[in-house]
C-alpha cells in the first residue's frame, strides 16, 4: 500500500479505536493494518499510537499528525468527488476549435440550443482556419474541414458540405462565363490552401467521368472568408462551401458555374484528444453536433 493508503489505515484505527474494527472497515486483516501503521511510524520516525491489549490511544505526535491527516484525506475525497462529477455530469468550460466560416455560420448558431440543454457548460469557441494541435493547445474538441495530420487524435466523420464553383457577375462580365471545364484554364481561379482543393479539385460529370482542376490564380489564402470576399469583389472564380455562399447565390451577388459538373464535397470531422474516457461536457457537445448536423449536409 502507498503512503496515502498507510495514512488511511492509521486514520481508521484512530476513528474506530481498534485495529480489528479498522481492518473490518478496510477489508484487510488486522496484521496488515498493524503493519501499515508501523511502516508509517517508521517513515515518520515517531510513534503515533500507544497500544495495549485493550486500548489504542494517540501519542502527542500522533494527535497532531491525525488532525492534519484527516484534513488531507477529506480533501482527497472531495477532489475525487469533483473529478467524478466532471466526468459524469456535463459542466465546466469546454474549449472548441472550428474553421472560421463554419464556426461563425453554423456552430455558433447551434450554441443557444445547446446552452438551454446544458446550462452548466461554458463554451470557449476558438475560430481559426489553421490546423490546431488539439492536445498541445488544450482543446476538448475540434471541427476540421482539412486533411488530417495527427496520428494520435480520434476522429469521426460528422457530415459533408457541398462545394460550389462560383464567381461575381462583374468578373463574369469582364472575363466571360466558362461553358466547359477546359474553359477554366483561361480564368483566374482563387485557391483555398487549407483544403484538398489546394492539390486540385476532382469534378464529376453527368456521365460519371472525372477530371481534376487546379486552382492557379492570383490569390492563395487559408481563409474561406477572405476567399469569399475576394470572389464577391470580382477578383476571380472560387471554390467555396455551400453554407458560406448560400446567401450570395440567392441574391445573385455570386453565380454558380458549370452546374453539370459536381465538385467534391468537403468532409467535416470531429476531432477528440486521444484516450478512451471523454469528459461528460465533451461527450454532450459531440452528441449535440451529431444530432443537429450529423444527419444532413451542412
Amino acid at each position: 500500500m502507498d503512503r496515502i493508503g498507510k495514512m488511511v489505515a492509521f486514520a481508521k484505527v484512530v476513528e474506530s479505536g481498534s485495529f480489528v474494527q479498522a481492518a473490518r472497515h478496510l477489508r484487510l486483516s488486522p496484521s496488515i493494518v498493524s503493519r501499515h501503521v508501523r511502516e508509517l511510524e517508521d517513515w515518520l520516525g515517531a510513534r503515533l499510537l500507544t497500544r495495549t491489549t485493550r486500548h489504542v490511544s494517540l501519542t502527542e505526535v500522533g494527535a497532531v499528525f491525525y488532525e492534519r491527516c484527516a484534513s488531507l484525506l477529506h480533501e482527497l475525497d472531495a477532489l475525487e468527488a469533483t473529478a467524478g462529477r466532471l466526468q459524469t455530469t456535463p459542466s465546466g468550460t469546454l474549449r472548441v476549435s472550428a474553421p472560421l466560416a463554419l464556426g461563425a455560420t453554423r456552430v455558433a448558431a447551434l450554441l443557444p440550443g445547446f446552452s438551454r440543454d446544458y446550462p452548466d457548460i461554458t463554451i470557449e469557441l476558438i475560430l481559426t482556419d489553421r490546423a490546431v494541435d488539439i492536445v498541445e493547445e488544450g482543446f476538448d474538441l475540434a471541427l476540421t474541414m482539412d486533411e488530417l495530420t495527427s496520428t494520435t487524435a480520434i476522429t469521426r466523420l460528422l457530415c459533408h458540405t457541398r462545394s460550389v464553383l462560383c464567381a461575381a457577375p462583374s468578373y463574369l462580365a469582364a472575363r466571360g462565363v466558362p461553358a466547359t471545364l477546359a474553359d477554366l484554364k483561361s480564368h483566374n481561379i482563387l485557391a483555398y490552401t487549407t483544403t484538398l482543393f489546394a492539390k486540385g479539385a476532382l469534378f464529376t460529370g453527368p456521365d460519371g467521368r472525372t477530371e481534376t482542376i487546379r486552382a492557379e490564380g492570383s490569390l492563395r489564402t487559408n481563409s474561406a472568408i477572405a476567399l469569399h470576399n475576394a470572389a464577391l469583389g470580382g477578383l476571380g472564380l472560387a471554390m467555396l462551401p455551400d453554407f458560406l455562399v448560400h446567401d450570395a447565390l440567392a441574391d445573385a451577388r455570386l453565380t454558380a458555374l458549370l452546374p453539370a459538373w459536381r465538385p467534391p464535397d468537403l468532409p467535416i470531422r470531429l476531432v477528440y484528444p486521444p484516450g478512451r474516457n471523454l469528459p461528460a461536457k465533451t461527450r454532450a457537445f459531440a452528441d449535440y453536433l451529431i444530432k443537429t448536423l450529423g444527419a444532413r449536409a451542412v
